[in-house]
C-alpha cells in the first residue's frame, strides 16, 4: 500500500469519527406536541384524570376500581404497576389496558407491595394525567372498606372480606382489640358502620375455619369525610371593567384535592370549571386550591356581576356556596359599521349608507355630520340621524350648501350605552347652477288701466321666488331697460298670474319675470310688452 493511500484512508477514518459529533450539535426546531396534555391547543380533548383509585385485595389477587368525572373523552384506560423492591426508586411500568373503570391483577404475590396508577386515553391516543398512586399488599386473608377506596362520605360502608379455605366465622371490629367481639357467620360482603367523626378510620377482621383455626387479624383504613367547605374564593379583576379577550383569574381554596369546583358569574355564565391539576391557570397540582384563567368570550356583557363558587368533594359532599369579594363588569362594545362613500344628489342633498349592525343587543345608530375632518372629536359636529331599526342603514342629508364638503361617521350603540364609531367619510354637494327660465306670455288688456300677465311654472327643486320686472315706453321712443323695477314678488312656484293696474293707456309697458333659486341665482325670461285699451 502506498503512503498516499494510507494518508487518504486515515483522513476518511477521522472524518467518520468527527461526523456524528457534528450531527449531535445540530439543533432541532421546537414544536408543540399535539399529544401533550399540557399543550393548550389540545386541552378541550384531554381525558379527565382518574380519581378514587381503590383496590380489593385477596389471595394473590388485586381488583382495582376508579372513576372519572366524564367518559366523553375516554376510549380506554392504562394501568401502570410498580412492584416495590427494597430501597428501589420508583419504577412504574405499563401493565395493561382496560375499557372499563376496573381491572383485575392476578399476577401478584402475597405479602409483596404493589403500587398502581391509572390514566385515561382518548380515541386519538392522547393520554391524560396519571391518578394518584394506590398501595396494596395481597394476603391470604383481607378486608377492604368500600372496595378499597381512599375516602367515603358516609359512616355506613360495605366491607369486602376474603378468606382462603373453609372459613365459617369471622370477627369484625373498629378496634384492634377483638377479645370481646362476637363471632358471626362468614360473609364475603358485609354492611358496617364506622365510628363517628371525620378522619382516618380502621376496620379489623379475623376468620375461623371449621376446625377452629383462627387467622391473623387483618385490617383496612379509609378516610371518613362528611363535610366540604370553600375556605376562600377570589377573582382578580379588581373592580376594573373587563373586555372580550381579557383574562380573569379565579381561585378557590377548598382545602382538599380531587373534588369538582366551579364558579358562576351572576346568571350570565354558569359552571365555569376550576382546575387542581396544574393546568388552565392552576399553579400547583392536587393542593386543594382550584384555579382557572378564564378568557372572556365574545358576546358576554354584564355589570357588577357577583361571582359564586360551588364545590363537591371527592366523595360527593357539597359545600355551601361561597361569594367572592367585589363584582365583575364585562363590556363587549358592538362591532362598528362601515360607511360607504357618500353620493351627492344635488346642491343641497347627499345620500349616505353604511353596513348593518349584527350586534345581539343593538340599540340604535347615531349619524353625525361635521364641517371639518375628525368627526369623533369635532366641536362642530351635530347628530343628524338617530334610528332604532338595525335594518335601516341609509339616510339622505338635506339643507346643505352647494359645492361644500361635509364629513360623516355613524356610531353603533348597544343596550347598555356602549358604542363604536365607523370609519369617517366625506362628500361634496354639487355646484349650484342657475335655474331654468320660464316663458313670459303676451299681456292681455282687460280695460284701459290694466294688463293681465302670466308665465309658465318653474320646476326648479330649489325654487325660492319669482320676481316680476317692468318698465314703460313713451312711443315712439324705444324702451329704456335701465328703468326696470320690481313690480311684484311671488314665493310660490304655482303663482303664475298677475294683474298690473293703474296704468296709462298712452304708454307701452314691458315685462320680464326672473326665477330666483334658494342660493340667489336668477334666470330671466324673454321680454314682452303691451298697452291697456283705450
Amino acid at each position: 500500500m502506498t503512503r498516499k493511500r494510507i494518508i487518504a484512508l486515515a483522513a476518511i477514518a477521522l472524518a467518520l469519527l468527527v461526523l456524528p459529533a457534528c450531527f449531535d450539535t445540530l439543533s432541532q426546531p421546537e414544536r408543540e406536541n399535539p399529544a401533550d396534555p399540557d399543550n393548550p391547543a389540545t386541552s378541550s380533548g384531554v381525558p379527565p384524570r382518574p380519581s378514587g383509585l381503590g383496590a380489593v385485595v385477596s389471595d394473590r389477587n388485586v381488583v382495582l376500581t376508579w372513576s372519572v368525572t366524564s367518559t366523553t373523552n375516554v376510549d380506554h384506560y392504562r394501568v401502570y404497576r410498580w412492584v416495590v423492591e427494597d430501597e428501589e426508586d420508583e419504577d412504574y411500568e405499563l401493565l395493561d389496558t382496560s375499557e372499563v373503570a376496573t381491572y383485575e391483577d392476578g399476577a401478584v404475590t402475597n405479602g409483596r407491595e404493589y403500587r398502581y396508577k391509572i390514566s385515561a386515553v382518548n380515541e386519538l391516543g392522547l393520554e391524560g394525567k396519571l391518578s394518584r398512586e394506590h398501595i396494596v399488599i395481597p394476603r391470604l386473608f383481607s378486608v377492604a372498606i368500600e372496595a378499597g377506596r381512599p375516602k367515603t362520605g358516609s359512616r355506613d360502608v360495605t366491607l369486602t372480606l376474603s378468606a382462603v379455605g373453609a372459613a365459617q366465622l369471622m370477627q369484625v371490629s373498629n378496634s384492634d382489640d377483638m377479645s370481646s367481639v362476637p363471632w358471626v357467620s362468614y360473609q364475603s360482603t358485609y354492611s358496617w358502620e364506622l365510628t363517628q367523626g371525620d378522619g382516618e378510620k380502621f376496620v379489623y377482621a379475623r376468620f375461623r375455619d371449621v376446625e377452629d383455626n383462627e387467622s391473623h387479624v387483618v385490617s383496612d383504613a379509609i378516610v371518613l369525610d362528611t363535610q366540604a367547605a370553600i375556605e376562600d374564593l377570589t377573582e382578580d379583576s379588581g373592580g376594573e371593567t373587563q373586555f372580550v379577550g381579557d383574562v380573569v383569574h379565579f381561585s378557590m381554596d377548598a382545602g382538599e384535592p380531587f373534588g369538582t369546583a366551579s364558579v358562576d358569574i351572576s346568571t350570565a355564565v354558569t359552571d365555569v370549571a376550576l382546575y387542581d391539576d396544574g393546568t388552565g391557570g392552576d399553579a400547583v397540582q392536587d393542593d386543594g386550591v382550584y384555579e382557572r384563567d378564564y378568557t372572556i368570550p365574545p358576546g358576554l356583557e354584564i355589570i357588577d356581576a357577583t361571582v359564586v363558587g360551588h364545590f363537591t368533594d371527592e366523595v360527593g359532599n357539597e359545600a355551601d356556596d361561597a361569594f367572592a369579594d367585589g363584582t365583575i363588569t364585562i363590556h363587549d362594545p358592538p362591532a362598528p359599521s362601515t360607511m360607504h362613500g357618500p353620493v351627492p344628489l344635488s346642491q343641497r342633498r347627499i345620500a349616505l349608507s353604511w353596513t348593518r349592525s349584527t350586534d345581539a343587543d343593538f340599540e340604535e345608530y347615531r349619524l353625525y355630520r361635521s364641517y371639518v375632518p375628525g368627526v369623533e372629536m369635532s366641536d362642530e359636529r351635530e347628530m343628524i340621524y338617530e334610528g332604532q331599526n338595525a335594518a335601516q342603514t341609509d339616510y339622505t342629508d338635506t339643507g346643505l350648501e352647494p359645492d361644500s364638503t361635509y364629513y360623516y361617521a355613524v356610531y353603533v350603540v348597544d343596550e347598555i350605552g356602549l358604542s363604536e364609531i365607523s370609519n369617517e367619510v366625506f362628500g361634496t354637494t354639487l355646484p349650484n347652477s342657475p335655474p331654468e327660465p320660464v316663458e313670459m306670455y303676451a299681456p292681455w288688456a282687460p280695460d284701459s288701466t290694466s294688463l293681465m300677465l302670466s308665465w309658465s311654472q318653474s320646476e326648479e327643486e330649489d325654487f325660492r321666488r319669482y320676481e316680476l320686472w317692468g318698465w314703460e315706453q313713451d312711443p315712439p321712443e324705444p324702451p329704456d331697460s335701465d328703468t326696470k323695477r320690481v313690480i311684484a314678488r311671488f314665493d310660490s312656484a304655482e303663482e303664475t298670474f298677475y294683474t298690473h293696474s293703474s296704468l296709462i293707456d298712452t304708454l307701452v309697458y314691458w315685462y320680464e319675470v326672473a326665477v330666483v333659486d334658494s342660493f340667489g341665482a336668477t334666470a330671466v325670461s324673454d321680454s314682452v310688452s303691451g298697452s291697456p285699451r283705450e
